[in-house]
């Protein structure tokens, strides 16, 4: 079984629709690992793999100052300072997979399956995949500033790069 870091190549990018324009924001400061056998430069599911990924809300960075300031005010950073997700299983293959995690955003956890493509090559594992959510769900409720009233759908954007053994 082979254990991939997380590298500074990741990114999670998040987007939302508004009243007045769309919303972006990225994080690239990404902590985690997944444990998987790769051997010979395919994946074998058994044992599982496993593994998480996790963000800090203070890192969402969207270039625009006041929805940084009003993101982390409404997601309420301080109280609930991070974004996790863990890998509970995977089925298919050779490079679609459909796994099963849970999200914990906001003090509340959820499982849901979603589909990603991962590659391993040279010591490099490459995952990417992308899912949507209703925050409200979460119990986060949709954000108004000013006269911009932001929508409660998100769609997460990821692409994990992992180097092994780093």
């Amino acid at each position: 079984m082979a254990r991939y870091r997380w590298t500074t190549e990741s990114t999670v990018e998040l987007s939302a629709r508004s009243s007045v324009h769309p919303i972006h924001a990225s994080v690239r400061d990404l902590d985690g690992e997944v444990n998987v056998d790769t051997a010979g430069g395919s994946f074998s599911l058994t044992p599982a793999p496993s593994g998480y990924v996790e963000m800090q809300v203070d890192s969402l960075k969207s270039g625009k100052k006041l929805e940084d300031m009003a993101l982390r005010k409404v997601l309420d950073a301080k109280k609930f300072p991070s974004i996790r997700y863990e890998l509970r299983g995977a089925d298919g293959g050779p490079d679609r997979f459909k796994i099963r995690g849970a999200l914990t955003f906001h003090g509340t956890t959820r499982e849901f399956d979603e589909e990603i493509r991962a590659t391993v090559q040279g010591g490099q594992l490459v995952v990417e995949g992308e899912h949507e959510f209703n925050i409200e769900d979460w119990g986060v409720k949709a954000p108004k500033i000013l006269t911009l009233q932001v929508y409660p759908d998100v769609k997460i954007k990821a692409r994990l790069v992992g180097k092994e053994g780093y």
